[in-house]
């Protein structure tokens, strides 16, 4: 089952890291407006060769409401080369927050105090997604700015940002949702420019090579859930340790327990929605006998010793205290937010600890499917942006918003300063200079603190990856990321997400509350923690038996017959 609760955990930050050195540029808005000199910020504010003009300084407060980015700040957030060409462009300074719990915390801090920043950067999966329901209703309730009359006015890049990289149904039922009576309230980001450039994040099953070797186990040799643990025995009994000589935890996650599902891929369908189908009838998820499977594994895992009882809901702090000293000796995640960390912390000093992705696990249907390894025609669910509704800095947010969208502000946030960072080739395309790629092989952190591929990306949409790629050194192509990827390749669906009915079901608020995600959560996590097996199971039978109560089959019954109404349903 693929939950809207298991997207927002599973997918985590899997939209946002994009490798730092291998960024490049094109159009994003298929020839119309993109020039800087004409709209990086209104008329009038524009800068000239006298200076006449210069648009006013500002400082924009950020909150970037997504656990686990905080590495992409720069040292200097004001006076690094990047930030200095965008407060000479837009007259804007970033002055960013960053969190340490979890998101779905921070933003129903921040709608129940109002007291918002200029900006808010937050998860936007869709559907009945917990960070999505509580930026709806925030949009409703007045806390956020409308858009369409400032990207009218201030935002002529950001024009197609709605149908560029993004599923129609999403855009239909979330980013256009009928509530909104035709405003929109969130700028999608990181989308790509077309399907070719969809990103590849290669979620895997990552174990340390170093282990790996001693054990003599291939990669390949682990081709089902099952099979993780003789494997995890071997390790708790191999006397390995991190670089500070401590006994190794045998498995764990990264923040809020992200993302320890994919250690369960042969229990899990990587569906779409929280829907399966028992006895050719949809059905939620949760009364699958599947849901059974990954609980008792679970159980086995934690009770035995075999999983870190504290990675559940552990924060970014502590997640990247343990990955930084190699402690955990199995985890999961995608590859780019495995590499960006640790190439700036563990594999420093310690290459050999280089963590490799075992596998293909297979999923539940024996194929080989992995969480974002089969992925919609189009974004499901965004990273995005939104003002809040007493921004007395909407125009300047916008100004900074349309510049950075930019082909000349795309080409700075990715790729840095022109002449510097980066030239043109023959061709007319961009390429990393040799210095720059120098600076950036000897120091893992010389890009960011430069401000390229750094926190200035948030809210950049429309992205050419393939262009993006061909920036870097075609002879530094990260070879374990392209062996990560082919684990699970890709596939690409189209269709209509089943969930989206809910919109019509009349008693939906109330299954919606029902259907909480925290809740769901919590129990099945107090299950992986009950003294037996049996306990686990009544656990979980005591819940399916509150959402029966609750009306959760007569649910079932009307999204059974509206699927019945098109013949694109994919659940």
């Amino acid at each position: 089952m693929k939950s809207w609760l298991k997207k927002g955990f599973s997918l985590g930050l899997a939209m946002l890291i994009c490798s730092v050195a291998i960024l490049g540029c094109t159009n994003a808005n298929n020839g119309k407006n993109n020039d800087p000199s004409t709209s990086a910020s209104p008329a009038g504010s524009q800068n000239n060769a006298s200076g006449e003009g210069k648009p006013e300084e500002v400082t924009l407060k950020l909150l970037v409401a997504w656990q686990g980015l905080s590495f992409l700040a720069p040292s200097d957030l004001a006076n690094n080369p990047v930030a200095q060409i965008i407060k000479e462009k837009t007259g804007v300074t970033l002055d960013v927050e960053w969190i340490t719990i979890p998101e779905i915390e921070r933003l129903n801090l921040l709608f129940a105090t109002n007291n918002m920043p200029d900006m808010v950067m937050a998860p936007y999966w869709g559907g009945q997604d917990v960070h999505t329901v509580a930026i709806k209703k925030a949009a409703r309730e007045g806390l956020i700015m409308p858009l369409n009359d400032l990207i009218e006015k201030y935002g002529s890049n950001m024009k197609d940002a709605f149908n560029v990289g993004v599923a129609s149904d999403f855009r239909e039922n979330d980013l256009e949702d009928v509530s909104f009576n035709g405003e929109r309230y969130l700028l999608p980001m990181h989308t790509p420019l077309s399907p070719e450039d969809t990103t590849q994040w290669a979620y895997n099953v990552f174990v340390r090579k170093d282990i790996l070797e001693a054990l003599d186990v291939k990669p390949s040799d682990i081709r089902h859930s099952e099979d993780l643990y003789p494997l995890l025995k071997k390790i708790k009994d191999g006397n390995f340790t991190d670089t500070a000589g401590r006994p190794v935890i045998p498995s764990g996650a990264w923040q809020n327990g992200w993302n320890y599902g994919s250690m369960l891929n042969s229990f899990t369908e990587n569906n779409f929605t929280a829907f399966t189908k028992i006895d050719e009838q949809y059905r939620l998820g949760i009364f699958s006998e599947l849901t059974e499977k990954r609980v008792l594994f679970m159980r086995k895992l934690v009770t035995e010793g075999l999983f870190d009882p504290e990675a559940f809901r552990q924060n970014d702090t502590v997640a990247k205290e343990k990955m930084a000293t190699g402690r955990v000796a199995m985890v999961s995640a995608h590859y780019p937010h495995m590499n960006t960390v640790l190439s700036q912390s563990l594999y420093v000093d310690h290459p050999e600890m280089e963590y490799v992705p075992v596998g293909p696990i297979a999923d539940a249907n024996g194929e080989n499917t992995m969480v974002e390894s089969k992925v919609l025609k189009g974004q499901s669910g965004v990273p995005g942006m939104f003002i809040g509704a007493d921004s007395k800095n909407a125009e300047a947010a916008m100004r900074y918003l349309n510049f950075i969208n930019s082909e000349e502000g795309k080409l700075l946030v990715y790729l840095g300063v022109e002449g510097e960072h980066w030239t043109k080739d023959a061709a007319g395309q961009p390429k990393h200079t040799e210095k720059f790629l120098e600076s950036a092989k000897s120091d893992p952190s010389y890009a960011v603190n430069q401000g390229i591929g750094s926190v200035y990306t948030l809210g950049v949409y429309g992205l050419p990856n393939r262009m993006f790629q061909a920036a870097g050194d075609a002879a530094q192509v990260d070879e374990l990321y392209e062996t990560s990827k082919e684990v699970y390749g890709l596939t690409v669906v189209d269709g209509y997400r089943l969930s989206y009915f809910n919109n019509e079901y009349p008693e939906f608020d109330k299954i919606q509350t029902l259907l909480d995600s925290n809740t769901q959560r919590d129990v099945i996590e107090s299950a992986y923690f009950a003294a037996s097996d049996e306990k686990a199971l009544q656990i979980l039978n005591d819940y399916r038996s509150q959402l029966i109560k609750g009306g959760v089959q007569e649910y079932e019954t009307f999204m059974n017959e509206k699927a019945k109404t098109r013949d694109d349903i994919i659940h």
